[in-house]
């Protein structure tokens, strides 16, 4: 089971190698670094692995904007 505090760590582990990426791909990578801190609730019971949580709900969350985007999203 994943807990607040293995995301706290994940999030932190994917602040410290945004910084290590290309100009260009920056902001991305700060973008992804939040929406993963926004994940921190009782879903999170349902994962064994921190990085599987911050692939999954990311995606989500990125597929959502992109629905946004095209004027497609049913939340």
């Amino acid at each position: 089971m994943v807990t607040a505090t293995d995301m706290k760590h994940q999030t932190e582990r994917w602040g410290r190698m945004v910084r290590h990426l290309q100009t260009h791909d920056l902001k991305y990578g700060i973008d992804l670094v939040r929406l993963l801190e926004k994940k921190n609730g009782p879903e999170l019971a349902y994962f064994d692995d921190p990085l599987e949580v911050a692939i999954v709900f990311t995606t989500i969350e990125v597929l959502k904007m992109q629905k946004k985007e095209r004027g497609t999203f049913d939340p």
